[in-house]
């Protein structure tokens, strides 16, 4: 009875401690993951679908992506904890974690990177008679600048002023992007600055027109230099010869990135798992949705090191084991 009775408590021992360092893998995998979008008309919707049905269907997280209104809103849903993962442009990124801009005061240092995602390429649409061989040379033009208080506009106003140009400088036009474009096809405008995933239908319908007036510019070294020297989120872009019909070079440019964020408090052994399952499935994500097959997201060192906001632990070990950071 004895030897039996051993036995039993030996086994019983076994199966305790197999439960104590199971459960915690077992939850980690059964974790609810809530990812904030931002509209269903941008990158950041469908990129959050692929990346909870990726996430769910390898069993790494219960996870799943919902709208928002963008990366203000996302900032305060994952600070109330009613997301976990969510989408931030790096500009607003950095703005909330030091501080400053729209954070005025309120910083928020729990802020953590936990994968870059979509380059945002800036591409330089002007009119080919319009001359226009530097930015400085925009000063006096008809240039399309977007709404006022959008996005579009305030890029506008940032790198103007790296060139020392005032929206009074020049003849703006504040319609959207696309109605730009138009204008520069049909004369009524001299250039723009277009914002978004290459290719922009817009600008591949009047780079193919016949006899198209319509081209992008590619800044040249100096002014790339300049304009990151004074904005520390964006980022040297190139767009690929071959993107749109007719473009038979590459096109540098610079550009924002958007990052996938969490908390300082996020789980490390869940966030490795997720930065892992992204990128050993890098081909599955840019088959789902093309916008993961960009430099920012299969080469995030490129961006990260640009940014002020620390990487998550657990992504970081990751992407120190595989060779993507140092």
């Amino acid at each position: 009875m004895c030897k039996v009775k051993t036995k039993f408590t030996v086994t019983l021992f076994f199966l305790v401690m197999l439960f104590v360092f199971i459960t915690p893998l077992r939850s980690n995998a059964n974790m609810r993951i809530n990812i904030a979008t931002a509209t269903t008309g941008g990158s950041y919707y469908p990129g959050g679908i692929a990346l909870a049905q990726l996430w769910s269907e390898k069993d790494v997280a219960n996870a799943s992506a919902s709208t928002s209104s963008g990366s203000v809103e996302n900032v305060s849903l994952l600070m109330g904890n009613e997301a976990n993962v969510v989408a931030c442009q790096s500009n607003i990124l950095q703005y909330a974690y030091e501080g400053i801009e729209t954070y005025q005061g309120k910083p928020h240092p729990q802020l953590r990177i936990l994968s870059p995602n979509f380059s945002q390429p800036y591409q330089f649409v002007v009119k080919k008679s319009s001359n226009l061989e530097s930015i400085s040379g925009w000063k006096g033009k008809k240039i399309v600048v977007g709404r006022v208080g959008s996005g579009t506009f305030v890029t506008h106003e940032r790198i103007f002023k790296v060139f020392g140009i005032n929206i009074s400088d020049i003849k703006a036009n504040n319609i959207g992007q696309s109605e730009g474009i138009d204008a520069i096809r049909n004369g009524l405008a001299d250039a723009a600055i277009c914002i978004g995933i290459v290719p922009l239908a817009p600008i591949s319908d009047a780079l193919a027109a016949p006899g198209s007036d319509v081209t992008i510019y590619s800044l040249n070294e100096k002014e790339i230099q300049s304009i990151l020297e004074q904005n520390v989120w964006m980022s040297p872009m190139t767009i690929p010869a071959g993107s749109y019909k007719g473009l038979d070079h590459d096109v540098e440019t610079i550009g924002h990135v958007g990052f996938w964020i969490v908390r300082d408090d996020f789980p490390e052994d869940v966030a490795y798992n997720l930065v892992k399952a992204m990128h050993e499935n890098a081909d599955w994500l840019k088959t789902a949705y093309s916008g993961y097959d960009n430099p920012s997201f299969l080469q995030p060192a490129t961006v990260i090191n640009r940014m002020p906001v620390p990487v998550h632990p657990g992504a970081l070990r990751y992407y120190k084991e595989v060779g993507l950071l140092k």
